[in-house]
């Protein structure tokens, strides 16, 4: 039955953005750009595959935007230096050729970072259950460091030709800490009340809405989980997460990416709304919804993930609590994921396995 899924394939228009449908590929990170950190002919070739495959929208991996304090390893891409730019004009002509759109998430990695910084010296978790170094609590100059330094990069974003920029606002990282009452206990105007966490997030949104200008899309990620604690819960309630979306569009988001552990789960158990489907009511915002897409399991729930019908999805376009879905893990070992689901053919769909993250396919 392809009318289940003809939502997927409809035109978008936001703002200067202009889709070809409302498919997204998530951000993964695949950390296989090592020093001097250049995006690769092989990177190129991988996104432009899922572009020839028909994925409207690419959001590409996590991309560190200073060689300070943003990095986790030393294999990831970053956005900084005349050579790093021009890499990534590379990708970006190589997506264009295939009809796609591009944007690059923008990302700090705080608290997880080689060197952490934070707004509070509170450790992340590793998976086993033990801490993880200490970060350095952020002073003035480390707030004025980091915002400019997202400004810099969505400048330079903008530089490579870019479509967009997405602030890594999600999971745990340097943005998402601060809105975090446990991974935040500062005293200072950036800590405190849900007013005062969420101060520092959206000056990063005005500092990067004032270096790309007025007519250039910005899409935000944030989510409820974070990378050591998928229970977490930022916005226990819509008053709360309205504040933050609203505060978001003001500052300047165009776009809300709204990352959950199920795109298609409720809010809150009192809700049956999805947390997507809240964002957009609350901000007035398109959003993109991002979750456990055509897989049988959650992200680190399982390695290996069998398909999935992709039909619950397509169904938040079709009801309105979606503009946007992004496909992750299902589109690692399937760039054609788009083609076969428009002939309803997802059961042909070859399963994710994490050994495919071995190799930029």
């Amino acid at each position: 039955m392809p009318h289940r899924y003809e939502s997927f394939f409809q035109p978008l228009q936001i703002g200067a953005l202009s889709l070809p449908n409302r498919l997204a590929m998530a951000p993964m990170t695949r950390r296989q750009c090592p020093a001097p950190h250049v995006p690769t002919d092989a990177m190129a070739a991988y996104y432009a595959r899922r572009a020839a495959g028909g994925v409207g929208l690419i959001i590409t991996e996590g991309t560190h935007i200073d060689s300070l304090h943003a990095w986790d390893t030393d294999t990831v891409p970053r956005i900084e230096t005349d050579a790093q730019i021009d890499g990534w004009r590379n990708v970006v002509d190589a997506v264009h050729a295939e009809g796609g759109r591009i944007a690059v998430q923008l990302w700090h990695t705080g608290r997880h970072a080689a060197d952490p910084i934070a707004p509070s010296a509170i450790p992340a978790m590793r998976a086993d259950g033990t801490h993880k170094a200490t970060p350095r609590e952020m002073g003035p100059a480390d707030l004025d460091q980091v915002r400019d330094a997202f400004a810099r990069a969505a400048e330079r974003a903008r530089e490579a030709g870019f479509d967009a920029v997405e602030i890594h606002g999600a999971h745990g990282y340097i943005l998402d800490s601060f809105l975090s009452p446990e991974a935040n206990v500062r005293r200072d105007p950036y800590g405190g009340s849900f007013e005062n966490r969420m101060r520092f997030p959206l000056e990063v949104v005005r500092a990067v809405r004032a270096a790309v200008g007025s007519n250039y899309p910005i899409i935000y990620r944030f989510s409820q989980w974070k990378v050591d604690d998928y229970t977490a819960l930022n916005f226990p309630d819509p008053e709360i997460l309205g504040m933050w979306v609203r505060a978001l569009r003001e500052a300047g988001a165009d776009l809300l990416h709204v990352s959950t552990r199920d795109a298609t789960e409720p809010a809150w158990d009192h809700s049956d709304t999805t947390l997507a489907g809240w964002t957009r009511e609350l901000s007035g915002l398109p959003v993109i919804a991002v979750g456990r897409v055509s897989t049988s399991a959650s992200m680190g729930e399982a390695r290996s993930v069998e398909t999935t019908d992709p039909a619950p999805a397509a169904a938040l376009i079709k009801s309105g609590e979606a503009d946007l879905i992004a496909i992750g893990r299902a589109l690692i070992p399937n760039p054609d994921w788009a083609q076969k689901v428009r002939t309803a053919a997802w059961r042909d769909l070859v399963p994710y396995d994490a050994k495919q993250l071995e190799a930029l396919e």
